[in-house]
């Protein structure tokens, strides 16, 4: 049945899509998870609201909207954090309320409204070309950023008063870290949608800390069950009438529910 599917070009440029998503998003969730950030790529997710609607107003490519508008909204986020006195936590649900609201009506405004459910669930067999290259790019930003800042975001991580008293360059490096992982989200949520790449981005992550006593084995087994997650969610998604989306973040909170159930959390020694 598979090789009959490879017949089409739709399904390949998925394949390739699933391919590009598993090679570096689970790593990437990792850094998401250690940096405390995973609500922040939720926020940024949500964002893409904002980006389908100005590609419907102003007739613009949703994927050149979406990396437009992500890394904007990300440096919005992280200014406000740094203006005001309030939790993350708290601010971050401001946005994602706010950027959410404006969006669904800027889009029921448009002359050709975006289907929701597309962009929440995403649309894996309907890429095109243009975002394939667009998921290489990010991938190589991503890793080129990974490689650079894994140890000061380790080490940020781990305690950022002390970081910042030993030298590192703290802002300087959360803005980039965050800059990247913005344009990650706004490829990624042209891919599966925004429910499945925050789900992406921190469940297997979530799961690899829970059965993990080292960093490299977080990196190594996040990276497995991101793989696991996107190949299993597709196969689901040509048995059944599930959206590709839909069904990768179904098994992948499966596979967290399962280790969490069979191994508890131990903590991460880096």
């Amino acid at each position: 049945m598979l090789t009959e599917w490879l017949a089409f070009e739709f399904v390949r440029h998925a394949l390739w899509a699933m391919a590009l998503l598993a090679a570096v998003y689970p790593l990437l969730g990792v850094f998401v998870v250690g940096q405390r950030v995973a609500y922040l790529s939720d926020a940024v997710a949500h964002s893409a609201f904002i980006g389908a609607a100005i590609a419907g107003l102003l007739g613009w490519q949703l994927g050149d909207a979406l990396l437009a508008t992500a890394p904007l909204f990300a440096l919005l986020v992280a200014w406000f954090q740094a203006r005001t006195r309030l939790p993350t936590d708290t601010l971050l649900v401001v946005a994602i309320t706010g950027v959410s609201g404006l969006g669904i009506a800027l889009i029921s405004l448009a002359e050709s409204p975006l289907a929701l459910g597309a962009l929440l669930f995403g649309d894996v067999l309907a890429i095109e070309r243009s975002d394939l290259w667009r998921l290489f790019g990010v991938d190589c930003t991503a890793l080129a950023l990974l490689l650079g800042l894994a140890r000061p975001l380790i080490r940020i991580g781990f305690h950022r008063e002390l970081a910042l008293a030993q030298g590192v360059p703290v802002r300087m490096v959360e803005t980039l870290f965050l800059v990247g992982l913005s344009l990650a989200v706004a490829v990624g949520v042209r891919a599966v949608g925004i429910l499945p790449i925050s789900a992406l981005l921190v469940l297997p992550a979530a799961s690899a800390r829970a059965v993990c006593q080292s960093f490299r084995g977080m990196l190594a087994v996040s990276a497995l069950l991101g793989f696991v997650s996107l190949a299993a969610g597709f196969l689901v998604a040509l048995w059944q009438p599930i959206p590709p989306g839909a069904a990768v973040a179904l098994v992948a909170a499966g596979l967290f529910m399962l280790i969490a159930l069979l191994k508890p959390a131990e903590g991460v020694a880096v």
